[in-house]
């Protein structure tokens, strides 16, 4: 069922990351407004960075401040001996000494649940994990457990479940690759940079702090069952905006495109498409399907999250553009595969990756009058991209 935004789904998002911050996980605010964003579209996101960047302490910041209590987290630390059983679950014996067995959750029976560095497990524990992440559901000894579940005293408003995997990109001794089918699982892949000197020394004063105040904090002003029923209205809401024609153009170019379907490729110069199949003769792994349904809920959870004025809540459709922009490095990077370049010795792989999806996003993009659309998308949409690079993810 769907409804239309509000300026109080607007109000409620953009809370978010102030509250994180209030709970002293600083410098964090993209990144939280992504994690928030792949709430709202039920997705999952991989955070790329070095130990020691908070990731934990962020899950469990992210969900006091939207008011699920720390009982929705969970954390399953990724080994090479863990098996399926270890985070899924598994018959054990009955606590109350009879000599039957029942079932005992595993740790992914959480409704926010920190991955930490996934690639260490096994393809078959990963396995595991794909199908939580694919259907929110586990198969124990042949019987499915969902992991989502209708809120008691809520009527059709479902628990959410999101993963947030970490892996580490410096130290690769001992992992597993995940593979490209699971990879295409998470709705964003972000690259966590080190913190610049202000907030580094906002975390020196944080930790220095705990030693002599305790551990507490304004949570969320409202109970778990309000924070349900706003997730759920702003997920509606935000899922139910149109997608104007020219960014559902330009989505469909870029998924087409890589896949070398060129004369699929709609409102773009022929000019353009002889410089497109020159990019991408560059691709060994394409996008698939599942990276232009995950571009169209980030530009729209982006939009509603981010861009959108409270007061013109009604038109978060015009700020597609610049979130198509914002959102597009996050939401594919993980998705595609490059031939080696060797005259790029002087970038590392991600940047390469990057540099190339940018230069795939500005060919794409439509530079005839799509529908209701003006013209010159395909200019202003380039200056959005140029704005975008001071996200930090």
């Amino acid at each position: 069922m769907s409804r239309e935004l509000t300026a109080d789904d607007i109000g409620y998002l953009r809370s978010i990351p102030q509250r994180v911050n209030d709970f002293g996980m600083h410098g964090l605010d993209d990144i939280v407004r992504f994690l928030v964003v792949a709430l709202l579209a039920d997705g999952h996101v991989l955070l790329e960075g070095n130990p020691g960047l908070g990731k934990t302490a962020l899950v469990k910041a992210l969900s006091r401040a939207l008011g699920l209590g720390p009982q929705a987290v969970g954390r399953i630390q990724f080994t090479p001996d863990l098996m399926p059983a270890d985070i899924t679950g598994s018959l054990m014996p009955a606590q109350d000494g009879s000599n039957r067995l029942e079932f005992q959750p595993g740790p992914i029976f959480h409704e926010l649940l920190l991955a930490d560095e996934i690639n260490r497990a096994t393809p078959k524990t990963q396995a595991a994990m794909l199908e939580a992440m694919a259907e929110a559901q586990v198969t124990v000894l042949g019987q499915r457990k969902r992991l989502t579940r209708q809120e008691p005293g809520l009527t059709a408003v479902e628990t959410p479940f999101m993963v947030m995997a970490t892996q580490n990109p410096i130290d690769q001794d001992g992992t597993f690759n995940l593979p490209e089918a699971q990879l295409d699982r998470f709705l964003f892949k972000i690259r966590m940079a080190m913190p610049d000197a202000e907030v580094i020394g906002a975390i020196i004063g944080k930790e220095l702090g705990l030693l002599a105040m305790p551990e507490t904090g304004n949570d969320a002003p409202h109970d778990r069952k309000t924070a349900l029923r706003n997730l759920d209205r702003a997920r509606r809401a935000a899922l139910s905006t149109p997608i104007p024609p020219s960014i559902h153009t330009h989505i469909v170019n870029i998924v087409q495109a890589s896949n070398g379907a060129f004369d699929q490729v709609r409102g773009v110069s022929s000019k353009r498409l002889k410089n497109l199949e020159e990019l991408c003769a560059r691709i060994e792994y394409p996008f698939g399907p599942r990276a232009a349904t995950a571009l169209a809920k980030a530009v729209l959870g982006w939009a509603a999250c981010v861009l959108t004025p409270p007061e013109t809540a009604m038109e978060s459709g015009v700020h597609t553009r610049p979130a198509l922009a914002q959102v597009l490095l996050p939401t594919l990077r993980h998705r595609v595969r490059l031939h080696h370049a060797y005259d790029q010795v002087d970038l590392s792989e991600a940047d390469t990756t990057d540099a190339f999806i940018r230069a795939l996003a500005i060919v794409t993009a439509p530079d005839q009058r799509m529908g209701e659309d003006p013209g010159g998308y395909d200019e202003r949409f380039e200056q959005d991209l140029s704005v975008a690079r001071g996200l930090k993810a």
